[in-house]
């Protein structure tokens, strides 16, 4: 019997660049480069929307996966080299555009596009916008600039070139804006440690996570704009939902000298239903809705009511027309603002849809509200008069099983009595679920390689779960997934991903004791993931 070899998968653009020799270019090692280049690299590389960064005077080429296959045959070429030296014959093209970038300009364009080296018809007549942005260090010097490119699949549309113009170009201006104040106040942090000046150092901390939040919320936002948003559900109340997002909406409003005066009021159905959802997109969709609200007032009378309450839908309800006959919790968000007219209301979940200014961000907010409630088999409804308010109601179906309470038991009295094993090449990552599993209780063992985990796994006795970083396993190879639950039939599997479209590839893996958690990971994300895996295999 011929056995046929199995072929090595290719590597992804990060392994590539951790194994690239870099002190043949102007970047040198890669341990010593700037740490606003490591930021800002490490959001692209986390993004599935094609983005390149060229770096320093000679434009050194760092770009992402999606990147990597929309640019065909230059790749890997490209990586690591200048820009005009894997593009020559665009050489005076380019040359206007770096000399329009160390002006501090924003160039966008559109053109036809063909991948290099790829006989492909069907992509002869593709078009792709290119917006390049300056990247600017701390002191408003051009560093480099970064391009983002969006692939229009039907450029005889005209009505979303400009939609699409206004979406990307206020995201990069975004984008630079965060990337500045994160690399800027790390820069004063390291300078005031140098000094021994550490009062400031909580101040600057605050403004670098600040900003960081906000780029979080970007990047999911390039995420859902790219591609179909996948949900990762859980049992939860959602008055606790909204409870926690209180923080979140007065510190929303607290910088504005009219916001800051909104009253807001929540009345909660005491004995709310649970739902069964996706927590972290059910919060997003609260807050767009909420700072929808809040923009939409202009006055110091303002004011924001959020109510939930239980509801039965019938099949004599008008609601039927939009969702089937079944119990639902509704929460409700009602303003005072200006309001809409019908024929905005109509167009208001329209992704593409916006009544801000060229040059300002048409965000994604009440969409992918909508978006969200549709695949929760739920409903949005809108109601508003001008001049009088809105109401935002998203309607979700009642879960009929016992609440899985998502708080995490305090652990410090029971330090690394449980152990973990993650696996991962990535050292930020280790680092950062190294500390916060320490917290939480748990010990934790890295493996890098398939070898190394099935190993650990046989000999290294017992692990509570198993963390898997996605961007390890570029396909996550069902193999590998069926090894360890051979070993380890009854253990529970944590997949971390940084992409929308993952989970959907994971769904054969997803069962009652293994979940999904999406970067950048924080501390009460982690907590809340454990618990819910405690609980589950509790019930085992």
């Amino acid at each position: 019997m011929t056995h046929t070899p199995s072929v090595p998968e290719p590597l992804t653009v990060k392994q590539l660049i951790n194994s690239f020799d870099w002190n043949g270019t102007s970047l040198g090692a890669q341990n010593s480069w700037p740490a606003n280049l490591k930021i800002i690299l490490s959001l692209v590389l986390d993004t599935s929307l094609p983005m390149v960064i060229y770096w320093g005077k000679g434009n050194v080429a760092l770009y992402n996966d999606a990147y990597a296959k929309l640019i065909g045959s230059k790749h890997p070429a490209l990586l690591g080299r200048p820009l005009m030296d894997v593009w020559p014959e665009r050489k005076a093209y380019f040359n206007q555009i770096v000399s329009s970038i160390y002006q501090k300009e924003t160039i966008k364009y559109t053109t036809d596009y063909h991948i290099p080296g790829l006989d492909n018809q069907h992509l002869t007549n593709t078009q792709i916008e290119v917006t390049f942005s300056p990247i600017l260090d701390d002191h408003n010097l051009v560093q480099g600039m970064l391009s983002m490119i969006t692939h229009i699949k039907e450029p005889t549309v005209p009505s979303s070139t400009q939609t699409i113009e206004q979406l990307i170009g206020g995201l990069a201006h975004d984008f630079n804006t965060l990337l500045a104040g994160i690399i800027g106040n790390l820069e004063l942090m390291q300078m005031r440690i140098d000094q021994s000046k550490l009062n400031m150092l909580p101040s600057y901390i605050e403004a670098a996570q600040k900003a960081a939040t906000k780029a979080t919320e970007i990047t999911h936002q390039l995420l859902s704009f790219s591609r179909r948003q996948t949900l990762i559900p859980h049992v939860i109340d959602p008055n606790h939902t909204i409870k926690a997002l209180l923080d979140t909406f007065y510190n929303f409003i607290k910088e504005d000298s009219i916001k800051q005066l909104i009253n807001i009021q929540i009345q909660l159905e005491p004995m709310i239903w649970s739902i069964f959802c996706d927590p972290e997109h059910l919060k997003n969709a609260l807050f767009h809705i909420f700072k929808n609200s809040c923009e939409s007032i202009h006055s110091s009378g303002g004011h924001i009511l959020i109510t939930t309450q239980n509801i039965t839908i019938t099949s004599t309800n008008p609601l039927r027309q939009f969702i089937k006959p079944d119990d639902y919790i509704v929460i409700m968000i009602e303003d005072n603002g200006e309001g809409m007219p019908p024929e905005m209301i109509s167009r208001a979940t329209d992704p593409f849809f916006t009544t801000k200014p060229l040059g300002k961000r048409a965000g994604l907010g009440l969409s992918m509200a909508y978006g969200f409630t549709k695949q929760s088999n739920g409903h949005l409804g809108i109601i508003s008069h001008p001049h009088k308010g809105t109401t935002v109601s998203l309607y979700l179906p009642r879960y009929h099983r016992p609440l899985m309470i998502q708080t995490l038991d305090n652990h410090h009295e029971k330090a690394k009595i449980y152990k973990a094993l993650l696996i991962s090449q990535d050292s930020h990552l280790c680092m950062l679920l190294s500390e916060n599993l320490e917290d939480l209780g748990y010990s934790m063992a890295i493996a890098q390689t398939r070898k190394e985990t099935l190993a650990l796994l046989k000999n290294d006795g017992f692990f509570n779960f198993v963390a898997i970083d996605i961007r390890l396993l570029p396909d996550v190879k069902e193999e590998f997934i069926d090894a360890i639950q051979q070993i380890c039939p009854k253990i529970s599997i944590l997949f971390i991903t940084g992409y929308e479209e993952t989970p959907s590839k994971l769904k054969k893996f997803i069962n009652a004791q293994s979940f999904v958690i999406r970067k950048p990971i924080t501390h009460t994300m982690l907590a809340d993931c454990i618990k819910a895996m405690e609980n589950a295999r509790s019930k085992t």
